[in-house]
């Protein structure tokens, strides 16, 4: 049978271009060459974009170049004698890694051992102890430890403790930053982490200033700049805090970015459908500073299936009590009034339970409820092996099993919150699980807007997916299961069974694991991290582990010594594969499932990355790390492993990438066995391209290089270089050099800065070869080369002076359409040579009015100097959480001597796979005597523009590039 158009893309949820294509901080892709005729076809799955596209996330606090090397020249440069001798103390595996925006330490902690011995003391003063200890580093005077305040202190399985400090002044709460350590049950300090405020009671004062932006206006924009429709409620007063009778929140906070302390309003909006998001908006300016999607996309007798209608194992309905469980109280009416789930079927996707959705608890005098209705004539997919629960043809057939769906995802919903809490995994209340008494049970909505489509059916936004929002601790989480198989559309179209995810154990369980990760990898405000792509990909990875993980140990899937047999979602994808390749796809694994796209045979290592999927994305990209997890449960059996994958989640730091979450699991290993395991540990990284040498600049760095090295032993050396100017032979000073995977980029283990004459010296590299050596300067292009580290090595590089770059002396003179400079979004972010900023602009007027006629944008940027250009490099990404098809589709460049005459220089369209890297560009004529460039965005990369505007595409609304150099003497 011929693959779907969709199936690759199931539980591509939502975010999933967005998160994608979330530019790097300073990451310098590969280049290539935009299409220089028409741009792709209709079909959106074609182009990368998904056609229900929705806002990712955004961060003001963001590096960008400023900032980078702002901090490049502050910290990396000169340290203190002092804090020299503090990381060197560390030995060759500590980790000091600084924040850009504080100067604090996001990381410090060692993979080869502890920061402290064993002591006696409480937790909590261990961790004060060694931040006052060490002023050189965490930079905190008396006053600023008076800001701490205990959030938490919890103490998972293996006796370790998590203690949280958030940073309060004037009964403020920072939002993010704060104090998080970890403590052995022997007193030992694993690591100190979240990037404290330092000097932050001064700076509250001159921001004491009562909000100008009030409560409701900051929820209206929130509301407003994800499209959402605030629900009519009533608002209610306590302090700094306003919660709203829908359950919306508001809250006073402190937010901290590069140009200081902002007071803002953090919100909590459920804006109807699928757009649950946390947002933080300046209290003075109502700009917004930060923007998170929470949805992650994927008496009592009742009769449920264990894994899904008709399979082989788990896929007859049997008898489940579920007040006997505890899963229900005895006097509970409903299936809203579960101990840990609040379902009902939200058929018209308003997040209520209203009269005809609610479920009551099953089971009567004459036996249990809720037989499951087959409709085997539907489709040709339907079997006894997979039973179909609906008719597509019936829009409203679904109501048939309406009952059966919503009990049958509460009782797994149930059932999968008690297997958590249970050892290994612990994911308990103290750990943030989501529980009636703690105010945060799971809203199951089931039957998702299945009733919001013609004849009673559900519409196109209402099919074949299922997703889960997760809000911090003591705010429930809504799931959001979905009917799958569109009406209308043949077996051949949709490719997928008839039938319902609240009715695929493994689907339900991946989104309930989002619930996990999103809970444990945390600030020290609680507010999950798992932002850019690497985290995201990870957190699409740990919900297909633990999911597959319970199926395989229960007996319910199988998995022998053969490879190619762990598949998630076979229920619904008719057996094919729902991902590109099994979960249980070793390295040189020889199986039909373990192929991929491009015919390569066996498993993914880290090198897969941006490919796996046929372009970076966060589902695809992530089954590298599901199979790496799958590899440890196959070393360590499943017990041990589950342990430390999930203890290093609690270690991690904050929006970690893969190498991260890498040595958080040899730290996990360290505190549960004494480092006894370290060996096989790295072998397993190793052998996915994990390795000691593999670099990576940061999380959002979709292009990662892979090495399969473990780390070396013996003594390490210096690595000496030289840095010029590729075009003038001068050396270029207070350039910041340094190896990625193995520094923060602003300070720590390898990098430096040059001096006068070009020169720079890393010390304690361990031998070998790195394949990122990265090279930032102020109005140069980031250059990114491999280098092999021996004794006497040194080495010369020459980078390109970037003309455009405002840190060079670029500066943009004209622009047209809205300046959204206050959301970080402004035309300058085109010129300030980092990725992770860009110029976001709208598609028609200034208001994003959804539209298909492409309103041209354009700016105006005035070079230093006279120059004779030979190329160009632009970025066309998509900016600011806006989706993939707000990236920049057809474009014009021009040039002029004088700004008042142009001509063009170069012309032609961006694809998508023209996205997430520098794209190198030769001008056709003009190219002489330049002093300004213009850059017009003609059209964004919405999949047939003209026709599928307005839409749902990001597109229609706004239109987005994220860089342009320019080169030449």
């Amino acid at each position: 049978m011929t693959t779907s158009r969709r199936r690759q893309g199931l539980l591509a949820i939502s975010a999933v271009s967005a998160v994608s294509l979330l530019a790097v901080s300073m990451a310098g892709g590969a280049t290539a060459s935009p299409q220089a005729g028409p741009g792709e076809g209709k079909d959106a799955k074609s182009a990368g974009i998904e056609s229900k596209e929705r806002k990712g996330h955004y961060d003001a606090r963001t590096p960008n170049a400023k900032t980078t090397y702002n901090r490049a020249a502050k910290v990396a440069g000169k340290e203190s004698d002092a804090s020299e001798k503090f990381r060197n103390s560390l030995g060759t595996q500590g980790v000091v890694e600084l924040d850009a925006n504080t100067g604090t330490p996001a990381q410090v902690t060692k993979l080869d051992g502890f920061l402290t011995g064993r002591s006696g003391r409480k937790a909590q003063d261990i961790a004060l102890s060694y931040v006052k200890t060490h002023p050189e580093v965490f930079k905190l005077a008396a006053a600023d430890l008076a800001t701490l305040k205990l959030r938490k202190d919890y103490v998972d399985d293996l006796g370790t403790h998590h203690i949280f400090w958030t940073q309060v002044v004037d009964g403020i709460e920072v939002f993010g930053n704060g104090l998080k350590a970890n403590v052995t049950k022997h007193g030992q300090l694993i690591s100190v982490m979240s990037a404290p405020v330092a000097g932050l009671t001064p700076a509250a004062q001159a921001r004491s200033a009562a909000p100008a932006v009030s409560a409701d206006k900051a929820r209206e924009t929130a509301v407003k700049d994800i499209s959402g429709t605030a629900a009519e409620a009533t608002a209610k007063t306590t302090g700094n805090n306003v919660t709203w009778s829908n359950g919306d929140k508001a809250q006073q906070v402190w937010f901290h970015t590069a140009d200081g302390l902002r007071k803002a309003w953090s919100t909590y909006v459920n804006a109807g459908g699928r757009k649950v998001y946390t947002h933080v908006i300046d209290a003075q300016t109502g700009g917004l500073l930060y923007r998170r999607d929470l949805s992650s996309e994927g008496n009592g007798d009742a009769l449920v299936q264990d894994n899904y209608p008709g399979a082989a194992k788990g896929g007859t309905q049997r008898v489940e009590n579920l007040i006997y469980n505890k899963w229900l109280p005895k006097n509970a009416k409903s299936l809203l009034e579960g101990t840990s789930v609040a379902a009902w079927a939200d058929i018209n996707d308003d997040n209520q339970p209203n009269a005809g959705e609610t479920v009551k608890v099953p089971g009567t005098k004459t036996g249990a409820e809720h037989k499951i209705v087959p409709f085997q004539s539907s489709s040709s997919f339907c079997s006894a092996s997979f039973i179909c629960t609906w008719d597509p043809a019936k829009p409203d057939s679904w109501k048939a099993n309406m009952n059966q769906d919503v009990t049958n995802g509460f009782y797994l919903a149930s059932n999968f919150h008690d297997w958590l809490a249970k050892p290994p995994i612990s994911f308990t209340k103290a750990a943030g699980s989501f529980d009636a008494d703690g105010g945060d049970p799971v809203l199951l909505n089931a039957l998702d807007g299945a009733a919001t489509g013609a004849g009673g059916g559900p519409d196109a936004n209402h099919v074949d997916n299922a997703n889960m929002n997760t809000p911090p601790d003591g705010t429930p989480p809504t799931m959001q299961m979905y009917l799958f198989h569109a009406p209308g559309e043949s077996d051949e179209q949709s490719g997928y069974v008839p039938s319902s995810s609240s009715n695929d154990a493994s689907i339900l369980y991946h989104e309930y694991t989002h619930g996990l990760s999103n809970r444990l990898v945390v600030d020290a405000g609680g507010n999950s991290t798992l932002n850019s792509i690497q985290a995201g990909a990870m957190g699409e990875a740990w919900s297909d582990f633990y999911a597959m993980d319970y199926l395989v140990a229960h007996g319910l899937e199988k998995d022998t010594t053969a490879a190619g047999e762990v598949q998630e979602g076979k229920y619904v994808s008719h057996g094919a594969l729902f991902r590109t390749q099994a979960i249980d796809c070793r390295v040189k694994a020889v199986s039909p499932n373990c192929v991929g796209r491009d015919g390569s045979k066996g498993g993914y290592t880290y090198g897969d990355f941006p490919t796996i999927g046929g372009a970076p994305q966060v589902h695809a990209s992530g089954e590298l790390w599901a199979q790496t997890l799958w590899d440890l449960r196959e070393r360590f059996g499943r017990a041990y492993a589950l342990s430390i994958i999930t203890r290093a989640m609690e270690l991690a730091p904050s929006d970690p990438t893969m190498l991260d979450m890498r040595n958080a699991i040899v730290q996990a290993d360290l505190v549960a066995k004494g480092g006894k395991n370290a060996g096989i540990i790295w072998q397993v990284f190793a052998n996915r391209g994990m390795g000691w040498y593999a670099g990576v600049i940061d999380a959002g760095d979709a292009f990662p290089a892979e090495d399969f090295h473990i780390p070396p032993k013996g003594k390490t050396t210096t690595l000496t270089g030289t840095i010029t100017d590729k075009d003038t032979g001068k050396p270029i000073p207070n350039a910041l050099v340094y190896i990625g995977g193995h520094s923060s980029g602003y300070a720590g283990d390898y990098a430096a800065t040059t001096d006068a004459a070009g020169k720079f010296a890393i010390t304690k590299v361990a031998p070998g070869t790195y394949p990122k050596l990265v090279v930032a300067s102020p109005g140069y292009e980031l250059a990114v080369n491999p280098v092999t580290v021996k004794a006497g090595s040194s080495v010369a590089y020459a980078v390109r002076r970037n003309w455009a770059a405002a840190s060079g002396g670029g500066v943009i003179t004209d622009f047209n359409g809205p300046d959204l400079s206050d959301y970080a979004c402004g035309p300058g972010g085109a010129i300030d040579n980092a990725q992770g900023t860009g110029w976001g602009s709208t598609t028609g007027d200034d208001n994003g009015t959804p539209t298909n006629v492409m309103i041209p944008k354009h700016i105006d940027i005035k070079l230093p100097s006279k120059v004779t250009i030979d190329s160009f490099k632009v970025d066309p990404s998509n900016v600011c959480g806006d989706p993939a098809s707000a990236s920049t589709g057809q474009y014009r460049i021009e040039t002029s001597a004088d700004g008042t005459t142009w001509a063009t220089a170069q012309e032609g369209t961006f694809t998508g796979a023209n996205r997430g890297k520098y794209n190198l560009l030769t001008p056709t004529g003009n190219a002489t005597g330049v002093q300004y460039v213009r850059f017009v965005m003609l059209s964004p990369q919405v999949p047939d523009f003209p026709n599928a505007c307005p839409g749902p595409f990001g597109g229609c609304s706004y239109t987005d590039m994220t860089e342009i150099q320019v080169f030449g003497k």
